[in-house]
């Protein structure tokens, strides 16, 4: 584990341990697999106990991007709550590394990693929609 000095404001400067249990070379393999470079990502999350987890993640297939239509279509028509737990199991899919015992274990991580490729479902399905 590294640690790593950044900027919080102007006045105050935080030492976070960065957890990163991949470098560029994985990033590459990844990527050839996935299509390029553009559709992998490199995602954050902030602790408040000053760790920064790393995953990379991979953009949603169009696949994926149906099955989560059709599980959140499901929701929406019979109230299941389940469709929720689909959604999110389809998304952290899209994890290709990363410390998943984090994410396992602490709900905040999983909620802030989920946000963050709910956000790139989004862009994607904007996308195939042009």
């Amino acid at each position: 584990m590294k640690t790593k000095d950044i900027q919080v404001n102007d006045a105050q400067e935080v030492t976070f341990t960065e957890v990163r249990p991949f470098d560029e070379s994985d990033v590459v393999a990844h990527a050839a697999k996935c299509g390029g470079r553009r559709n992998v990502k490199e995602i954050p999350i902030y602790t408040d106990d000053n760790y920064v987890f790393w995953y990379l993640v991979k953009r949603p297939s169009k696949s994926v991007l149906q099955a989560i239509a059709e599980a959140k279509e499901k929701g929406d028509k019979k109230n299941d709550p389940t469709a929720i737990t689909d959604i999110q199991k389809l998304m952290m899919g899209c994890v290709l590394e990363g410390d998943k015992d984090a994410y396992e274990y602490d709900g905040a991580i999983y909620t802030a990693l989920c946000k963050e490729i709910g956000k790139m479902a989004t862009e994607a399905r904007s996308n195939l929609k042009n």
